[in-house]
């Protein structure tokens, strides 16, 4: 794989997982009685959302050193043959 594909699928994972955190933070908290019980459904899950944000900063992180290593961005032409040529008598 080259710099240019890790780069796409970084920043495709960072996006994903920064958009679902935000989704899931945003979630309504409901509260129910039942039979003297208290429970509570759709409750944001604080561990998910920071693991999703640590994971969108590492993904940054990871673009951003692979766009300062420049080297090898371009590749070198390949030699397909190894004919030479004689110049004419």
């Amino acid at each position: 794989m080259t710099k240019r594909t890790y780069i796409l699928i970084f920043s495709l994972l960072g996006f994903f997982s920064l958009g679902y955190a935000i989704y899931r933070s945003t979630s309504v908290r409901t509260t129910v009685m039942e039979n003297g019980m208290q429970v509570v459904y759709g409750e944001p899950q604080h561990g998910l959302i920071l693991g999703l944000c640590l994971l969108a900063g590492m993904c940054i992180l990871g673009i951003v050193l692979l766009l300062m290593d420049r080297k090898d961005w371009t590749e070198d032409a390949k030699v397909l043959s190894k004919r030479t040529v004689e110049p004419f008598k």
